[in-house]
């Protein structure tokens, strides 16, 4: 557990870092109306009317629900505190509903949802992205969740025919953008810590559609086995510099192992996991997703298997990313500004 007291610059920086945490409000006295546990990701603790002034009440600060709660008995007494009722009213309930007991501490699981968007998965103007956002717009405003999700999985039902001719991050980021828009994001992306998303080929035209489903907290650590792991540090978390930086990685471990490199319709699967050594909060997933794929061309391959240019000759960043049908994307807080993405051959 740590406390923060009059020290802002710690207490961002442990958000940023905790996102699936628990914050203690400690305002002492008697009234447990203000004494108060909250998920890390509540919007009462993000309020702008507290900006530069959020620890001027005491925040005691833990990845432990249950090491608050024993801390909150001990110091304040069992009745002189509370959980709050806005961020932990739809994790309760859904629990409960799953079968959880109380002494499960930190389920991450859905908080609403899954959300059944009917229709073909749209990529650019000219095949109907801006009808299909409205649609998907239309849809997230009746199933806004209460509390802003940390982790949205996007479930891709495609014609079969197009299983292959849709880039992934292309029909994620729209959904994203509509997500913000319909109020389940924050307009800077700032609590959604976590992506997933897959490409399924519908049987019939009746399954087309996008399964969306908001849930609590990362998503677990990969099970993918063997890859090829691609890592470096970030100068920079703009666009930019992180596909060029990933680009010269990349490239270097080509020129090392050329048999590393995909060949082309390889159907092949992603984790990439962003760390942003960022004080006040981590950098936008939406603005991060495609540079970091694109970053990965010479490992990732080419659609028309051209070879990977040298970095100093600014290649075009063409991957065969319409080739990968699963995507795990995570950005988190941490000592330093980082990017690692494994890639592996796709299994059903």
């Amino acid at each position: 557990m740590e406390i923060f007291k009059n020290d802002d610059a710690g207490y961002l920086k442990w958000m940023s870092s905790h996102i699936d945490g628990f914050v203690f409000n400690r305002f002492g006295g008697t009234n447990s109306q203000f004494n108060v546990l909250h998920r890390s990701t509540c919007s009462f603790l993000s309020r702008e009317k507290d900006e530069d002034a959020r620890t001027v009440v005491e925040k005691w600060c833990s990845p432990s629900e249950v090491e608050l709660k024993q801390h909150a008995s001990t110091v304040l007494g069992e009745a002189m505190w509370k959980r709050c009722s806005r961020c932990f009213r739809l994790v309760d309930s859904t629990q409960k509903s799953l079968g959880f007991t109380a002494a499960v501490e930190s389920e991450r699981t859905i908080i609403e949802g899954p959300v059944w968007i009917p229709g073909e998965a749209a990529v650019m103007a000219s095949s109907g992205e801006r009808e299909w956002k409205q649609h998907a717009l239309s849809i997230f405003k009746k199933h806004v969740p209460d509390t802003s999700p940390q982790w949205i999985d996007f479930d891709f039902r495609l014609p079969a025919d197009k299983l292959y001719r849709k880039d992934i991050d292309n029909i994620v980021t729209p959904l994203l953008e509509s997500a913000r828009d319909a109020g389940w994001i924050l307009p800077a992306f700032q609590y959604l810590g976590a992506v997933t998303s897959r490409k399924i080929a519908a049987s019939t035209p009746e399954e087309i559609g996008v399964l969306v489903t908001p849930k609590i907290g990362p998503p677990p650590l990969s099970q993918r086995g063997e890859g090829v792991l691609i890592e470096t540090e970030l100068t920079r978390l703009d666009e930019k510099t992180v596909k060029c930086e990933l680009y010269e990685k990349a490239y270097e471990l080509y020129e090392q192992n050329p048999e590393l490199r995909f060949p082309p319709r390889s159907p092949l699967a992603m984790d990439i996991r962003v760390s942003v050594n960022d004080d006040g909060r981590r950098k936008s997933i939406h603005a991060l997703l495609k540079p970091c794929i694109d970053g990965t061309e010479p490992i990732l391959g080419h659609p028309k298997d051209q070879q990977p240019q040298p970095p100093h000759l600014r290649p075009t960043f063409q991957p065969q990313d319409e080739m990968v049908c699963s995507l795990t994307f995570d950005v988190r807080g941490g000592t330093s500004n980082s990017v690692s993405v494994l890639i592996c051959k796709h299994s059903e």
